[in-house]
């Protein structure tokens, strides 16, 4: 009867329950990640003379993401710049960030959706151009 009682709450209040009646906090997820800029096949084409792009993020079960710079090429998180982050202060699911570009791009834009304990990224190609 108890575990019944515990299970039925975790249904009420969408609360996942493990095998040993712990908490189980939902795993981060990123529904959408787009740029004010159009999209074109994994690729974010920034016209040269543009100072600034709002990046957006609709992400359940997360309370901050964090937007990254990665350089191109092989391995190199290890050079990423932190370039921004937007903490959750609604129920909508969605951030954003607006960015003011300081120099020609050729990169990685990578956004992290931190939850409770699971982090989760996705990325995109962004290039200035002519």
């Amino acid at each position: 009867m108890l575990l019944q009682t515990i299970l039925l709450m975790g249904l009420i209040f969408n609360m996942p329950v493990g095998a040993d009646s712990e908490y189980v906090p939902p795993f981060p997820k990123i529904d959408k990640f787009y740029t004010s800029i159009p999209i074109t096949e994994n690729w974010v084409r920034v016209p040269k003379k543009t100072k600034e792009i709002t990046i957006y993020v609709e992400a359940k079960n997360t309370e901050t993401v964090l937007f990254w710079l990665i350089p191109t090429g092989t391995a190199q998180w290890t050079e990423r710049k932190l370039i921004g982050y937007d903490i959750k202060d609604d129920r909508d699911n969605k951030f954003s960030f607006t960015w003011q570009i300081e120099r020609p791009l050729l990169d990685h834009l990578v956004v992290q959706a931190v939850g409770e304990n699971e982090i989760t990224n996705e990325s995109l190609n962004i290039i200035s151009t002519p």
